[in-house]
C-alpha cells in the first residue's frame, strides 16, 4: 500500500513541474515576442552601422520623418536623374503631425548629406516619369542591407527608390511593433505623396517576408496611392505561422500580439494593383503554402506568380530568374500604369522576348527603356556583392541568410 502515495507523490511533482513550465512557456511567448519577431539588433552592428547609397554608387538625399507619434525614422531617397555629388551637412527633415493632412507634410531643409546630390544635377521631369518602389525589409537587420537590390532597382530597372528603417531598426528611434510599424509606413507613404517628384509617380511597394505582410497592409489601407505590389516570401498571418516554426508553443498562439493577418487583408486591396508573387518552394520558415494561399486569396485583376524550386527563406532572390521575373512584371504591367499617368496613351508595344535578346541597355528618359535583367547583369551593377553573399553568406542582397526573415 505505501506503493500507491509514492506513485500519486511523483505524479504530482511531475505533473506540477510541467504545469509550472508551461505557464513559463506562455509568460515568456507573451512578454517577448516582439523581441522574437523584430530581432532589430542582429547582425551585430545592425543599430549602429548603416550602409549608405553612395557606397553603391548611387545619388541619394537622407531624410529624417517624424511620426504621428514623435518617433524618427531615417529613410534613403534615390530619384532617377540625380547624379553622385557628395556633399556634407546635416539630413533633411519631414515632420508630420497628427492634425496634418499627406499634402500639408513640407520639406523643412534642403541641406545635403555626404552622398547626397545638390538640387543643380537632379531632373526632376525624369523622376517624376519613373516608378518608384518602396522598400518594406525584412525581420532583422537595417534599410543599408538591402542597397544592393535597390542598386538593381535604380541603375538597370530605372525606378526611384525609397527605403526606409522601421522603428527601432538601424537609426530609427523606438521599438518596433506591428501598430508601430504600420505607423512608420503611413508617415513615409505621405512623404512620397508630398514629394514635389514622387508625388505623381506610380508607387510600387516591395516587401520580403515580414515587409510583404507590411506591403499588403500599406496597399490596402491606401488603394489610391499603391499601385502595384511585389511580395516575396511572406505569410498568411503570425499566429499562423507559430506552429510551423515553434512547434512546442502551439497551445499559446491565442497569446500573440502581433498578427500581421495578410491571409484577409489582401482581399481588401484593390483589384487594380498588378501583384508579383516571388515564392521560393524550399522555404524552411514561411511554408510555401502561404504564399500560395495568398496568391489565391489575391483578387488583383492581375497578379504573376514565380516560383524557385530550389529557393530557399533567404536565398531566394538570388537565383537564376529573380530580376527576370520582376523585369517583366514592371515590363508588362507597371510600364502601363506608368504611361497612363504622365499622359501617354499609346498602344503599348513591349515584346519581352525581344528585349531579353536586344542586348544590354541602359535606363534612359524613356519609360519603354527598361531591360529584361540576366544574372550577368545583377552582377554587374552590383560588382562582387551578389558573389560575396554567395559564398561567405554574411551580407544581404537583400537579406542575412542567417537571420529568419519573418
Amino acid at each position: 500500500m505505501g506503493f500507491i502515495p509514492s506513485f500519486i507523490s511523483i505524479v504530482r511533482i511531475v505533473g506540477g513541474a510541467l504545469v509550472v513550465s508551461l505557464i513559463s512557456t506562455a509568460g515568456l511567448l507573451y512578454r517577448y515576442q516582439t523581441s522574437l519577431i523584430y530581432p532589430s539588433s542582429f547582425p551585430t552592428g545592425s543599430k549602429t552601422q548603416v550602409s549608405t547609397p553612395d557606397e553603391y554608387d548611387l545619388p541619394y538625399t537622407e531624410e529624417e520623418l517624424i511620426t504621428p507619434d514623435s518617433q524618427r525614422l531615417r529613410i534613403f531617397v534615390l530619384l532617377q536623374g540625380t547624379k553622385l555629388s557628395p556633399r556634407r551637412g546635416p539630413p533633411p527633415k519631414v515632420q508630420a503631425r497628427e492634425d496634418q493632412e499627406p499634402q500639408q507634410l513640407e520639406r523643412k531643409s534642403t541641406q545635403t548629406q555626404t552622398g547626397i546630390a545638390p538640387v543643380d544635377t537632379f531632373d526632376a521631369e525624369l523622376a517624376s516619369k519613373r516608378p518608384t518602389v518602396l522598400f518594406l525589409h525584412a525581420n532583422a537587420g537595417n534599410m543599408g542591407h538591402r542597397l544592393p537590390l535597390a542598386a538593381v532597382f535604380f541603375k538597370r530597372f530605372g525606378c526611384n527608390v525609397v527605403m526606409l528603417s522601421y522603428r527601432g531598426y538601424g537609426f530609427s528611434t523606438g521599438s518596433p511593433n506591428e501598430r508601430g510599424i504600420k505607423i512608420d509606413t503611413q508617415t513615409t507613404l505621405d512623404f512620397i505623396r508630398a514629394h514635389p517628384s514622387l508625388s505623381s509617380t506610380v508607387l510600387v511597394a516591395y516587401g520580403q517576408s515580414i515587409g510583404g505582410a507590411v506591403a499588403i497592409d500599406l496597399a490596402a489601407r491606401n488603394p489610391a496611392s499603391v499601385q502595384a505590389l511585389i511580395l516575396e516570401n511572406t505569410f498568411l498571418s503570425i499566429p499562423e505561422l507559430i506552429p510551423h516554426l515553434l512547434p512546442p508553443v502551439r497551445p499559446f498562439t491565442f497569446l500573440c500580439r502581433e498578427y500581421w493577418c495578410s491571409g484577409l487583408t489582401i482581399t481588401k486591396i484593390t483589384e487594380k494593383a498588378p501583384t508579383l508573387f516571388l515564392s521560393g518552394r524550399q522555404d524552411e520558415l514561411v511554408p510555401p503554402s502561404h504564399m500560395d494561399a495568398l496568391f489565391e486569396r489575391c483578387t488583383s485583376r492581375v497578379k504573376v506568380k514565380k516560383e524557385f524550386k530550389d529557393g530557399t527563406h533567404n536565398d531566394t532572390c538570388i537565383k537564376q530568374g529573380y530580376f527576370e521575373a520582376v523585369a517583366e512584371f514592371l515590363l508588362q504591367h507597371v510600364v502601363t500604369l506608368v504611361r497612363e499617368k504622365v499622359g501617354q496613351q499609346e498602344e503599348g508595344k513591349h515584346n519581352v522576348a525581344k528585349r531579353a535578346n536586344a542586348g544590354k541597355k541602359e535606363a534612359s528618359g524613356d519609360e519603354d527603356d527598361w531591360v529584361q535583367m540576366t544574372h550577368s547583369e545583377v552582377k554587374e551593377v552590383v560588382g562582387e556583392k551578389v558573389d560575396q553573399v554567395r559564398s561567405e553568406q554574411d551580407g544581404d542582397a537583400p537579406m542575412l541568410s542567417k537571420v529568419p526573415k519573418l
